[in-house]
């Protein structure tokens, strides 16, 4: 009796481990290291793709943030569901998404900027293939404190 209770336990973790491993697989979408070149050629196809309006749901360190851009200026944002009291909204849309990639690559650039001490940063992105925006960033700052990470929940186009 012991032997076969072990055997179905055994296979029921075996299981659970493949099915997780599945999961993780199945959800996992590749990323790429980020570069001044693929952030170039996205940010350009963004440019081509010319989205006049667009709304983006995403999450930033934590904090969950909306906005709706409409002729290419920000119009809404809400962070955490508050309006920020920062003037300046662009810096919250999906052209100021592309400068926050910007400033990560100059700031692992930088020998004395705040990735200094010879610790390796690692930067990972996925973008939209299409439209160029980011879906997914994630950075791991080796111990230097926090890494960061991008998530698009959701990115949508009024009809």
């Amino acid at each position: 009796m012991k032997v076969v209770n072990r055997l179905n336990l055994g296979l029921m973790l075996a299981a659970f481990v493949a099915g997780t491993v599945g999961a993780i697989l199945w959800v996992r979408q590749p990323m790429e290291p980020l570069t001044r070149e693929n952030l170039a050629q996205a940010r350009q196809r963004w440019r081509d793709a010319n989205i006049p309006a667009y709304e983006i749901h995403y999450e930033l360190l934590g904090s969950e943030y909306v906005v709706r851009s409409r002729n290419g200026i920000v119009e809404e944002v809400t962070v955490n569901g508050q309006v920020p009291t920062s003037g300046n909204w662009r810096v919250y849309g999906v052209e100021g998404l592309f400068d926050t990639l910007a400033e990560e690559l100059d700031n692992a650039a930088d020998p004395a900027g705040p990735f200094a001490g010879g610790k390796p940063v690692l930067m990972r992105v996925r973008f939209h293939p299409q439209h160029g925006y980011v879906e997914r960033y994630l950075r791991s700052s080796g111990g230097h404190g926090k890494g960061a990470l991008i998530q698009v929940i959701r990115f949508t186009t009024p009809s």
